[in-house]
């Protein structure tokens, strides 16, 4: 299996399971529930972290004009930070989709202790 990132992409797993598995611990801790109420609050938390990562990360404030000195063309270098050859900000939909999914799965069909 190939993982495929560019620049900081590396990224995007590694806040989504950090921030999911802190929040779902916390969650744990203050509310006794077996049901994943945790993981649900937790991403949408990393959808915020990955939002807030990726604007940074890939801001147009970071582009730079490079001049070739032979041929005096210049080049628009801009950074892009990516993961499966999507941005990292672009990361923050899908896990606030499986969020939501996650949410109404849960309403619907609760967990029987």
């Amino acid at each position: 299996m190939f993982i495929v990132w560019r620049g900081y992409g590396f990224l995007v797993p590694l806040i989504a399971l950090v921030v999911v598995a802190v929040v779902h611990l916390l969650f744990n801790a203050l509310f006794s529930t077996v049901q994943p109420w945790g993981i649900c609050l937790g991403l949408a938390a990393a959808a915020a972290a990955l939002w807030f990562t990726g604007i940074r990360l890939n801001s147009p404030l970071k582009n730079r004009t490079v001049v070739d000195k032979a041929t005096g063309q210049e080049f628009l270098i801009t950074p892009s930070h990516s993961f499966f050859f999507i941005k990292i900000q672009y990361w923050a939909y899908i896990a606030a989709a499986v969020a939501i999914i996650l949410f109404i799965s849960l309403l619907t069909h609760p967990a029987r202790v």
